[in-house]
């Protein structure tokens, strides 16, 4: 009689794995287009950004947008191959060591899409820290000037 050994993450069943994996395929892909929003919302904030000389901070903003569009883009290839590779775990004969190693590569995912995501929400709070200051800076201006 073989018993199953359970682990603490719930991967023992492939349909949780699968459920996770298009999870993380669907906030990756909205996370891509939110990139853009938030490239093109600096970019049509740029007159108060100079006018509140945050011209420097915005410019590293922009270059980290880049670097997470680039990071989320590697991301979603490596989660495509991971939904790709779940039949291992769905097909009738046992193959243990392949198993392992598919369990072992969504571990290693998960972890790469948990610390992305922070990083992307520290990112996505500066930047729109930055444009409320502007705006309100251009604001404090024009009600001084009249």
């Amino acid at each position: 009689m073989k018993t199953k050994a359970s682990n603490n993450y719930g991967w023992e069943r492939p349909d949780l794995m699968h459920k996770n994996s298009v999870m993380w395929h669907s906030r990756l892909s909205f996370i891509l287009k939110e990139l853009d929003f938030l490239n093109n919302l600096l970019n049509e904030n740029v007159f108060p950004i100079v006018e509140s000389h945050m011209v420097t901070e915005a410019e590293k903003l922009k270059e980290k947008l880049m670097d997470l569009k680039t990071e989320v883009s590697n991301l979603l290839s490596k989660v495509s191959v991971l939904r790709n590779g779940l039949k291992i775990l769905f097909e009738g004969v046992e193959k243990f060591e392949q198993e392992w190693d598919y369990k072992h590569q969504h571990r290693k995912i998960m972890i790469k899409v948990h610390e992305f995501d922070s990083k992307y929400q520290n990112i996505k709070k500066e930047i729109f820290k930055m444009v409320t200051q502007a705006i309100r800076h251009n604001k404090q201006k024009q009600i001084s000037i009249e």
